[in-house]
This record gives structure tokens, C-alpha cells and sequence, in this order.
């Protein structure tokens, strides 16, 4: 077969190298991916991905072989799907960094072949995963988001009693989309509609040289894919200005505490149907801040703001939410350009953090000398360097970006907040009205001296298991199980990208009966 006949001709590069493939393996494998894709150019997906997973990758720490052990790849793939989409993926969740030890390759379990998951993990689980590597796993899981998506737009088609081998007019398509989109989109439905057909005039505006516009009825199946493949990549960006509404309202208030509300100023907010969560469910969220006990209790705006509580799509997709889209990422993003190592000396993240505003934080600025000799003071900890993938430094950066990045959570927390909770999600109106009206003065002095929490306790995101390879393992059977990995990769991705082909001509003409959006 041509292709196993490629795929033997791979071969080690030595042990400070990831396994290379030779240019007519990985062509071969890029030529049959690009056929599933709307846009075609597999190389150049893949060249996207990973330009932007590069920042995170030369940051994180490394196995032995230069590569990614199983926690920091889930820890990169749950950002990269967060940076680019606003999608929470079901699966790659953080608990605190390093805990959560499940594989990051479990998300494929039941979408492909059982060997073909098995030959991910022992690929993950003995050298690890390089840049390229990354990049082809999270393509591959953005190309399983894809043909799900494919399925719920054929459902759509039915549901207007169309076959998705008909031709279909600029209105029809707009009624297939908004029904596609209808089962999961929840907020300012109005607005969607409008950004709906924005969408759909901006893809057939760049599609312009493959349509006929003295035809009437000329819009393909594979043609309102790419508008729906569009909608879901950028969806979470739109449906952000909704949680950037809800961040001003928190942060509008008399009563300033650093990336926090008071609970009765919330509740008193919440009067009007917006914060109604119960004390319990704010705490299980990681919303809650109790740490002061000379301070009544506080919601802490970032935490509550990027709670699953506030994710869409619950319907939608088996594969992720629509959440709100992380505002520390980016700082994190910037960071890790300038640094690009995973540590650093103190000054040097200070100065990168100086120059860096954020929505609510002007630069350039100086420092405050107390989050200065909190800095220092984790760089005692690790020999005069600070990591950046760490609790400690994640709590930093609470500290300097207190209404964008989030208080890290510590496993005793995350283990509480995991356990079955009875108490209701919200409370009546009755209740915050009462809550508002007992709750005690609280001293103005309080509030203009309150300090941020500070938990010194660290954890290190690096919980991967180091295997070394013996000299043994690059003889001729590595070099066979090598080839069968790459084997059964290149079949999967043959047949991801045939999946759209195959289920046209497997549809039936069975009618479902339309209903209206």
C-alpha cells in the first residue's frame, strides 16, 4: 500500500529530537486531511495552530526529551481551545494545575478506533508530545467538533424538509441557520439573528468567486458548512459582550474592593433577576471569598464571571460550552512572548507586567511594593526563579489583574466544591431582599485598606511522568510501533475527512416536520 510504504520510511532523529516524518508522509497525510476541510488548506490549519499554541509551548516545562508530558498538554490544549474559541471543552476541565491526572487523549474515546486512542496515549505517555504532535491532536479535536456541527446542520435541513444534496436560496439558508443555532444560543436572540446574517454575508462574500450570481437557489450543503464551521469559531467572541456586560455591572459600585463585591452589594444587584446564585452554589463555583474574617463575605468578579455557570451550548455539542472568553489568557499570552522560558527572574516579570494594561489597569505603572515582595518572595522558593505555570504565580497575577484574572483555587478547595451539594442554585427574591437589609455596616476604613488574600501554597504544573527510553527502544520494534501509530493516524484523519462525502450519500429523503425561529 502507498501509504504504509511512506510511513516506513520514518525514522529517529536521536534522542533531543521528536520523531520527524519525511515530507512525503506528512504530505500525503495533510492532502487527505484538507478534503474535510472547508477551506481546504490543511498545511496552513496547522501552521495557524501552531503559531498560536508556540508561546505556550516554549514556556511550559519539558520532559526529558524536550516534549509535553499528560498534564501540561491538557493544561494547553484547555487554553488554546479557550484563546481561540471561548469553548470549554468537556474533558480537558483545570482543576488546580497538575491535579487532575486523566489523559488528555480520553476525549477521543468512542470518536475513533480503540487502537487508534491507544496508540495516541503510548505516544503521549512515552516521549511525550512535541509542537507538531500538539498541533495535529487539537486539529484533530477541532476537526471532530466539525462533523458533529455536520450532523446538527443536516438536522436542520430536515427540519425544513430540505435534502442536504439540494441547492437552496439566500432566505432558505438563513431559516437552516437560525434553526441550527436556535438549540443553543440563549441570550439577545435579536442581536444573533443579526450576527447570523452578518456571518452568512461575510462567508459568501469571500466565497464570491465560486458562486453564480445570475443563479437562483446556488448555495450548496458544503457551502453553508463553511458559514456554520465560521459561526462556531467565532461565536464565543460575540456572545463575550454579554459577559462584559455583566463584569461592568458588578464592578459598578460605591463600595471598591480589588476584583470583588460585596455579597449584599450583589444580591442588591441581584434584585432585578441577574444574581440571584445561593451562598452555597457561589462557594461550589469558587466565587466566594470568606478569607477575612473581619470582612463580611465577597464575590470574587473573575471567578464568578468565568464559572461554567455562565457557559451556553448545555444542548449544543457533546464536545464543549460557549464560555466567557478568559481576559487572562491574554495577559498570560503576552507574558509568555516576551519571557518565552518557563521561568523567570522577578524583574523581568515585573517589567513585562508594568507595560501590560489590561481592561481595568492602565500601564505603563509602578508596582506597588507589596506585589513586588510577593514576587521576590516566590522566587525564593524556586532558586531567584519565578514559574510561570504555577499556583503561586497564578495568584500573583490575581493580585496585579484583580478584576481579570482569577484567585487559583487550592485542592482542598476544589476537592469541597467537587462534592454533591443539595442546596439550591438561587435564592427568592424575599431572601435577597432580607440579606441586603441585615447584612452589617462595613467599615469604610476595611474597604479601603482590604488586601488581597494570599495563600503560600504552590503547586507546580508539572505532574508528568518522566520514562526514559533505553538504548533498546530505538531498534526495529519502536521503529514498527512508530509506523503503525502514524498508520493508524493517517486512516483516522482519511476517514474524518471523508465523513462529510459519506453522510451526503447516506442521507434518506425522510421529511421532519419544520417548525418556525
Amino acid at each position: 500500500m502507498l501509504i504504509f510504504g511512506m510511513v516506513t520510511t520514518l525514522f529517529w532523529a536521536g534522542d533531543a529530537n521528536p520523531l520527524l516524518w519525511s515530507g512525503d508522509v506528512e504530505a500525503v497525510l495533510l492532502s487527505e486531511l484538507a478534503d474535510g476541510m472547508a477551506d481546504g488548506g490543511a498545511e496552513s490549519k496547522l501552521a495557524r495552530v501552531e503559531e498560536v499554541l508556540r508561546p505556550m509551548f516554549n514556556t511550559l516545562p519539558k520532559n526529558e526529551h524536550g516534549n509535553l508530558g499528560r498534564a501540561v498538554v491538557r493544561y494547553v490544549l484547555h487554553r488554546f481551545f479557550v484563546k481561540k474559541h471561548g469553548w470549554f471543552v468537556k474533558g480537558l476541565e483545570l482543576a488546580e494545575a497538575g491535579q487532575n491526572a486523566s489523559s488528555p487523549t480520553a476525549i477521543l474515546k468512542d470518536l475513533v478506533p480503540a487502537h487508534v486512542e491507544a496508540l495516541f496515549e503510548q505516544h503521549l505517555d512515552g516521549r511525550g508530545y512535541g509542537l507538531r504532535q500538539l498541533a495535529i491532536l487539537a486539529a484533530t479535536l477541532e476537526h471532530l467538533v466539525h462533523d458533529e456541527a455536520m450532523g446538527k446542520l443536516q438536522e436542520s435541513y430536515q427540519a425544513h424538509e430540505v435534502l442536504p444534496t439540494d441547492l437552496v436560496t439566500e432566505n432558505e439558508a438563513k431559516k437552516i441557520i437560525r434553526t441550527y443555532m436556535a438549540s443553543f444560543s440563549s441570550f439577545g436572540w435579536h442581536d444573533t439573528k443579526i450576527w447570523l446574517e452578518d456571518m452568512q454575508l461575510s462567508v459568501r462574500y469571500a466565497d464570491r468567486g465560486v458562486s453564480n450570481p445570475f443563479v437562483r437557489g446556488d448555495l450548496s450543503f458544503t457551502r453553508i458548512a463553511h458559514v456554520v464551521e465560521e459561526i462556531d469559531d467565532r461565536y464565543g467572541g460575540f456572545q463575550d459582550v454579554e459577559c462584559q456586560f455583566l463584569k461592568e455591572r458588578l464592578l459598578d459600585r460605591e463600595r471598591q474592593l480589588p476584583g470583588r463585591v460585596l455579597l449584599s452589594d450583589f444580591y442588591s444587584k441581584g434584585l432585578d433577576g441577574q444574581f440571584t446564585e445561593s451562598v452555597e452554589y457561589l462557594r461550589k463555583l469558587g466565587a466566594l471569598d470568606e478569607s477575612d474574617p473581619k470582612m463580611p463575605p465577597s464575590v470574587v468578579v473573575p471567578n464568578y464571571i468565568n464559572a461554567k455557570a455562565n457557559c451556553l451550548g448545555q444542548g449544543k455539542s457533546s464536545f464543549y460550552l460557549i464560555c466567557c472568553i478568559d481576559e487572562c489568557e491574554g495577559l498570560m499570552g503576552h507574558l509568555e512572548r516576551e519571557i518565552a522560558l518557563p521561568t523567570a527572574e522577578p524583574q523581568r516579570i515585573a517589567a513585562v507586567v508594568a507595560s501590560m494594561p489590561s481592561d481595568t489597569m492602565h500601564a505603563p505603572r509602578n508596582l506597588s511594593t507589596a506585589l513586588l515582595s510577593r514576587l521576590d518572595a516566590i522566587a525564593e522558593r524556586h532558586a531567584g526563579q519565578v514559574p510561570l505555570h504555577g499556583r503561586l504565580f497564578a495568584q500573583w497575577m490575581h493580585h496585579a489583574y484583580p478584576n481579570e484574572c482569577q484567585y487559583p483555587q487550592t485542592a482542598a478547595d476544589t476537592s469541597s466544591q467537587a462534592a454533591p451539594m443539595n442546596a439550591p442554585k438561587s435564592i427568592s427574591r424575599r431572601e435577597m431582599t432580607s440579606y441586603v437589609k441585615n447584612s452589617p455596616k462595613v467599615d469604610e476604613l476595611l474597604v479601603d485598606n482590604y488586601d488581597l488574600p494570599w495563600m503560600d501554597v504552590e503547586n507546580l504544573l508539572e505532574d508528568y511522568e518522566k520514562v526514559p527510553l533505553q538504548a533498546a527502544e530505538y531498534g526495529f520494534w519502536s521503529f514498527l510501533r512508530i509506523s503503525a501509530l502514524l498508520v493508524a493516524v493517517v486512516s483516522m484523519i482519511v476517514s474524518m475527512a471523508r465523513t462529510p462525502k459519506s453522510t451526503l450519500a447516506s442521507l434518506n429523503s425522510g421529511k421532519c416536520e419544520e417548525y418556525s425561529v
